[in-house]
């Protein structure tokens, strides 16, 4: 069977790895580097990693294992019913067609806006790094994962970091984990300015509804932008993001979708390790064994500088601190999530609780 894949990111890798020993895959890539761990960029920019660390897999290795690697190359359109990928280098005929094409940096079209640097992919981090390392100052605009994760890695570094965010909570958490982050992150000299809407950069400067905030350096950190544009031109359903059910079909037959740019119900997953658990839910479908993906439950596991902290399971309105580091959330009498500061191994044991009783 002739499988393409669209993107070179985490789920795309991953579901490669999992069929190419039975199948003939193919990989499409825009990008002119080989697969890099994108959770690690901000590792690299706070210099806690070595650039060469990002790419665990190099040329090499996607020969050995059989994976057809077009890197530099744009998928431009998908004709289902001739099941043929036009690219800008000639097209591929498939009998499977993934398309993992993830997603961009959300914009914030203020005025300045072209000051801001945004974090999405090696060449952003680049830039990141170079400026970061020259001005030893860095304003986040956004309290989102990504943003709280470069926060930690670069103020352990000694670099003076502020985090703006619209809401007045971190992360859509509550108010009590909101404290206990910005707590953890304020002993390395964080700075948070919450609830604030971002009105316009003048000069080296952010003003903001409140007041405005010295910054040399600005990371735009808002979120993600599934990226759908080849699924749309295509005649593919699209959302926010590429509709899907739960084994990741889209509206077109043999054409799947996984990953930041794939949504079920409304949700959009948005980390690698979602990206790579929709991969294996996928390749256990094509290999014809029963297997479907549970969009509600959550599963992420975070590292805010020295302060690690998982989510998992479901958030619902009613929680209560079980103990110092575990704040459990009820759905009637039953615990259906929980939010475990500090200790990743207590949050894998309530990861396996949690899915045993679903």
């Amino acid at each position: 069977m002739k499988i393409v894949i669209v993107g070179n990111g985490p789920g795309g890798v991953e579901l490669a790895k999992q069929l190419s020993e039975e199948h003939k895959v193919t990989i499409v890539e825009r990008e002119t580097v080989p697969y890099y761990t994108k959770p690690m960029l901000s590792h690299y920019v706070a210099g806690l990693a070595e650039e060469k660390s990002l790419f665990p897999y190099p040329i090499d290795w996607y020969e050995k294992k059989g994976i057809k690697l077009l890197l530099g190359t744009t998928a431009k359109r998908i004709d289902a019913e001739k099941k043929v990928l036009e690219t800008d280098r000639g097209t591929l005929e498939y009998d499977v067609l993934v398309l993992a094409t993830g997603a961009k940096p959300r914009a914030l079209k203020i005025p300045g806006w072209e000051r801001m640097y945004t974090l999405r992919t090696i060449e952003d981090a680049k830039r990141l790094k170079k400026a970061v390392e020259r001005e030893k100052d860095l304003l986040i605009i956004g309290g989102g994962f990504i943003g709280l994760e470069i926060a930690g890695n670069l103020s352990k570094q000694g670099i003076k970091v502020k985090v703006v965010e619209k809401m007045t909570r971190l992360m859509g958490l509550d108010e009590e984990l909101t404290e206990r982050i910005k707590g953890e992150l304020e002993k390395h000299g964080v700075e948070f300015y919450l609830g604030r809407d971002v009105e316009r950069i003048e000069n080296d400067v952010l003003v903001t509804d409140k007041e405005e905030i010295p910054a040399r350096v600005i990371l735009c950190s808002i979120g993600i932008v599934p990226e759908v544009s080849l699924a749309e031109e295509s005649g593919l359903d699209v959302n926010r993001g590429i509709l899907v059910d739960k084994t990741f079909r889209t509206s077109k037959p043999d054409v799947y979708a996984i990953g930041d740019c794939a949504e079920h119900e409304g949700i959009i997953c948005g980390t690698a390790k979602a990206a790579m658990a929709h991969a294996k839910v996928l390749a256990n479908t094509l290999k014809g064994i029963p297997d479907e993906y549970d969009f509600r439950f959550k599963s992420s596991y975070f590292k805010f500088g020295d302060f690690p902290i998982a989510i998992v399971g479901e958030l619902t309105d009613r929680g209560e601190w079980i103990d110092s580091e575990t704040k459990a959330f009820y759905r009637d009498e039953k615990i259906v999530g929980v939010v475990v500061l500090s200790d990743v191994r207590k949050a894998r044991e309530w990861e396996e609780r949690l899915r045993s009783t679903r």
